[in-house]
C-alpha cells in the first residue's frame, strides 16, 4: 500500500526564514553569555545566571510579533 500524501516535517522547519531566526537567536544567546562571562571575570557586574537567556527570548518574541503583523497586513 503506497501513501498518497508525503508528510515531511523538516521541509517546513528548514526554510530560509527559519534559518535566519535561529541564527539570530544563537547570536543573541552567544553575545549574552559572552557579556555575562566577561563581566563576571572582571568583577564589573554581578551576574544572575537565571536571566542570561532573556535577551534571546526577547529577540524571538520580536521576530514572531513582527512576522505576524507583516502577514496580517500583507496586501493581496
Amino acid at each position: 500500500m503506497k501513501l498518497k500524501y508525503k508528510f515531511n516535517l523538516f521541509a517546513k522547519i528548514n526554510t530560509t526564514n527559519n534559518k535566519i531566526i535561529m541564527k539570530t537567536m544563537i547570536l543573541c544567546l552567544f553575545l549574552s553569555l559572552t557579556f555575562a562571562l566577561v563581566s563576571e571575570k572582571t568583577g564589573w557586574l554581578e551576574v544572575d545566571w537565571k536571566i542570561v537567556f532573556i535577551p534571546a527570548l526577547l529577540v524571538l518574541q520580536i521576530i514572531i510579533i513582527g512576522t505576524a503583523l507583516k502577514n496580517r497586513y500583507k496586501k493581496h
